[in-house]
């Protein structure tokens, strides 16, 4: 998993083999193409994390509680003291899909959608209990989740953290509370 740390430029078939510690040959041969051996490692990441991903639908206390815990944890996974981060499959991920067409959906089925619908299931119970307004919870995960996985990737992966430093903590309690006036139910 090396091909994921920050930094790392686009790993080439014959990289990725090595890392690997296969031929090229065997590679294709498992794998077919750089796409697929991309998406075999995106599978794998998703695998590992299902546990943590479910772990993220369960719903914290109130509604303010909840987002308030849900943005701590992200942060703390995405920058969790470990060989591979969240934060660097996000990054790597993101890379990947948008340079390569063939890689987007890859990147789409095993990193992004699954964040999103775990959060949205974790709205969809705030919307069930009245603590917030009938809405799509999946545009709401969005609203909540984008503005923070942009934040972390700016300071962590894109060098902002040396050319345009960024309070995270205080980003993420803005966010929080702009999400919550927009979507908390009326008292």
């Amino acid at each position: 998993m090396r091909t994921l740390q920050p930094g790392a430029a686009r790993p080439s078939f014959r990289q990725l083999a090595e890392a690997a510690e296969v031929s090229a040959p065997t590679l294709r041969h498992y794998f077919g193409d750089r796409p697929g051996v991309i998406a075999a490692l995106l599978e794998t990441y998703l695998e590992d994390r299902r546990r943590g991903l479910e772990a993220v639908a369960e719903p914290t206390g109130d509604l303010e509680t909840s987002v308030r815990e849900y943005a701590a944890s992200l942060l703390s996974a995405m920058r969790a003291p470990r060989t591979v981060r969240l934060g660097d499959v996000f990054a790597f991920s993101l890379s990947e899909g948008l340079a390569d067409g063939d890689i987007g959906p890859s990147t789409l089925k095993s990193v992004l959608d699954p964040s999103i619908e775990v959060l949205r299931r974790r709205l969809a119970t705030h919307v069930c209990r009245g603590e917030m307004v009938e809405t799509d919870t999946h545009a709401a995960a969005l609203v909540l989740l984008s503005p923070l996985l942009l934040a972390i990737l700016h300071q962590d992966h894109l060098g902002g953290c040396n050319s345009s430093p960024v309070d995270l903590d205080a980003t993420f309690k803005s966010v929080c509370a702009a999400f919550l006036r927009a979507y908390a139910a009326p008292a």
